[in-house]
């Protein structure tokens, strides 16, 4: 059996992709409050699964799809996209000029798309939010991950505020 929950944790923002307003603390935009569902946990109790919040199922009004944030022991941000070496040599991949201001300690994963013969990509370290692709033709994706900031993962109870109620707690 599965349980939904919604946290009433409503956020002022601005129009959302599916008409409702809001804006959490992870930057997602369209949820009007933190949603989340309940059900078995490795160990068989009921707990909650995760961050999840709850969107409009973009093919069918009868239906929602529940997603759920990626969680790390970092302020984890990043980046993918789809590119292509037409030239049999390179291309460059050209990140938004705030990259470098915003992240650090950057991994670059690249995976050619396979179309009938095997290929191997190789890259450049991020400069200037840009990074190269090397390579015979083809067009593969690629992904970063960066850290925004560090962030303190086994803090004592004694020095945290816990805000929230529920399965949903955080901290500033």
């Amino acid at each position: 059996m599965l349980i939904y929950y919604t946290m009433s944790c409503y956020y002022k923002g601005p129009q959302g992709p599916t008409g409702m307003t809001g804006q959490g603390p992870t930057g997602y935009i369209g949820s009007t409050g933190f949603s989340g569902l309940i059900g078995p946990s490795k160990r068989g109790d009921i707990g909650p699964t995760g961050k999840n919040f709850i969107i409009e199922h973009p093919n069918d009004n009868q239906k929602l799809l529940i997603h759920s944030c990626l969680e790390g022991p970092e302020a984890g941000v990043y980046y993918r996209g789809v590119g292509e070496i037409t030239n049999n040599a390179n291309t460059v991949i050209v990140l938004p000029n705030y990259v470098n201001n915003l992240v650090y300690d950057l991994t670059i994963n690249v995976t050619a798309i396979y179309d009938g013969k095997i290929k191997q990509y190789n890259f450049t370290e991020l400069q200037n939010n840009t990074f190269s692709v090397y390579g015979e033709n083809g067009k593969f994706n690629w992904s970063i991950i960066g850290k925004r900031h560090d962030i303190v993962i086994e803090p004592l109870k004694t020095d945290v505020i816990v805000n929230g109620e529920g399965p949903y707690l955080w901290s500033k």
